[in-house]
């Protein structure tokens, strides 16, 4: 995939893409822009205004994580994308969006039934993500190495916890009915027990 987008990038074209009827569309729709730029309508020169076209209007939006030695290897292996795009590193998400996103995720499609803890829970959820980014930061100062706090780890600990939370109440549950059931096998025994 990689490979692809770095000819699109480079070129505009990735290779024996076209199939015979889509070469003959492009051609019918740009042999007169072709004529316009005062060039021969011959093949070569249809594809490349095509090309040209293509590369004037392209937009690629692609996310990659920086993490680890994967990302490194994949700008030194395909250099468009360095050289032809524009590289947007995201910073830390601010307090609001932190609080915003953790609430939307506690209380959203499969709300966690927090009742009145869900503020503290989320605050928490900022608070932890908050730390977790100031000590890697202390870590780069002191060790040269680098942990990665990015706005997916705060979500990946969202759905941790979820899925924890349902996790816990689900045995939680099985404890309960366990529980109740022997209490229930207790009073019986002990109505029989006075019968007798």
């Amino acid at each position: 995939m990689l490979e692809d987008i770095n000819s699109i990038l480079n070129s505009g074209d990735v290779p024996n893409l076209y199939a015979d009827e889509d070469v003959a569309t492009i051609a019918s729709a740009v042999r007169r822009e072709t004529m316009n730029r005062g060039l021969t309508p011959d093949p070569i020169n249809i594809f490349q205004t095509y090309l040209r076209r293509v590369k004037r209007n392209i937009h690629v939006v692609m996310c990659m994580s920086p993490m680890g030695d994967a990302f490194r290897e994949r700008l030194r292996m395909f250099p468009a994308l360095v050289n032809c795009c524009t590289i947007d590193w995201f910073s830390e998400w601010p307090d609001e969006a932190l609080q915003s996103v953790g609430m939307t995720a506690v209380t959203g499609d499969n709300d966690a039934k927090l009742d009145e803890h869900v503020d503290a829970v989320v605050e928490f959820f900022r608070i932890a993500h908050q730390t977790v980014a100031k000590a890697s930061a202390d870590y780069l100062d002191s060790l040269r190495r680098y942990n990665y706090v990015t706005p997916t780890s705060y979500l990946e600990l969202l759905n941790t916890f979820k899925s924890v939370l349902e996790l816990k109440r689900e045995q939680v549950g099985t404890l309960q009915s366990r529980l109740k059931k022997g209490l229930d096998a207790l009073i019986k025994a002990a109505e029989n027990v006075a019968t007798l």
